[in-house]
């Protein structure tokens, strides 16, 4: 059976470039899904641009070095506010893309597309860190969570603490599970591998409800795969009893079926083996590689999604009267729809 654009794509990141790939079709699900600096590094280091067309060599080195310009505004604007904070006495805590651009060597500096920084501090200090950025000219965003200066190239979002312990526990905000990180001379704290996989999972799964619409955020199932390279690994069945829960559990063990038979990451035996999971990644690969059946799965998926938001509060409110109105806009919505079916990916990225 023929490859799909996203699993050529997927291909060529874990350094294996199809021979037969369609180029073109690789480049838009990667520009969606916003991975192609992650695939121009990918092939850069494989040995796999040379045997590109040049044209498309010199898009993907022109956009990569585009990315590495942001990621450096990025950077900078980190540094900036971690600065402001220790002088305050708070050493926050990096979380997703912040941590990869805070950490990152030169050379991989412009792989990680990214739309905003993301940091988490003790719920004590919560005030005083919002006192920092207001004084730093930060204002807050109209309609959205984060803060915001006309002058940076990205968002900025504070969380804190007091959330995560109460989701997981107070020892997931262990010391022991952060390490201490340093750039000049702004110092802030990583979570460990596990942890960052944690706030990955969860993030996606349960938060954004790739869970119930059965798609998935290419960037961050790469983002998983890395930091299973790392030598410290990803602890997974410390993760399976922090996500006790059935939903946590469900949701949990269909990312790592997905993780592993995309990315081929291996995963503990005794885990993944129950009947709900393994239902839930089949209707994601079905998706992913039947078009005929991508869209009515979307679309149950989508309703279940709009349902669980609306019971739990989180989503939009609506009377029983709006529902069929809503329903037909999902139906006619159109290109954007059809094509998130058809490639399984989200086309707007995630944080």
């Amino acid at each position: 059976m023929s490859r799909t654009p996203l699993e050529s794509l997927i291909s060529a990141l874990r350094g294996a470039p199809p021979v037969d790939a369609d180029w073109f079709s690789v480049f838009e699900v990667a520009n969606r899904s916003w991975m192609t600096p992650a695939l121009f590094v990918a092939l850069r280091d494989c040995g796999g641009l040379p045997a590109l067309p040049a044209d498309a060599g010199d898009y993907l080195a022109f956009i990569h070095e585009r990315n590495r310009q942001r990621n450096l505004l990025l950077r900078g604007q980190l540094v900036e506010v971690i600065a402001a904070l220790n002088r305050s006495g708070i050493q926050p805590i990096l979380l997703k893309g912040a941590g990869i651009i805070f950490t990152a060597v030169e050379r991989d500096l412009g792989a990680r597309m990214m739309s905003d920084l993301d940091l988490l501090v003790e719920e004590a200090e919560k005030p005083i860190a919002d006192v920092v950025l207001a004084e730093l000219g930060y204002l807050a965003a109209e309609g959205q969570h984060g803060v915001w200066r006309p002058q940076d190239a990205g968002m900025l979002e504070l969380h804190g603490g007091g959330a995560v312990s109460a989701a997981y526990g107070s020892s997931i905000m262990d010391a022991a599970n952060f390490s201490p990180a340093t750039y000049d001379a702004a110092r802030a704290r990583l979570p460990s591998s596990t942890l960052r996989a944690l706030n990955l999972i969860v993030h996606d799964q349960i938060k954004e409800g790739d869970y119930w619409r059965g798609t998935l955020d290419l960037r961050h199932l790469h983002d998983l795969a890395q930091l299973a390279q790392m030598p410290q690994g990803i602890d997974w069945l410390r993760l399976a009893q922090v996500m006790r829960g059935r939903l946590q559990r469900n949701a949990f063990e269909t990312q790592l079926l997905t993780l592993r038979e995309l990315f081929e990451v291996p995963i503990p035996d005794g885990l993944c083996r129950r009947l709900v999971p393994r239902g839930q990644h089949w209707r994601r690969m079905v998706q992913i590689r039947h078009p005929r059946l991508a869209m009515p799965l979307r679309f149950a998926g989508a309703v279940a999604w709009l349902g669980r938001r609306v019971r739990t509060k989180t989503g939009p409110r609506f009377t029983a009267t709006d529902l069929v109105p809503r329903v037909l806009r999902k139906l006619t919505q159109g290109r954007r729809e059809v094509a998130e079916a058809l490639m399984g990916v989200h086309l707007g990225p995630k944080l």
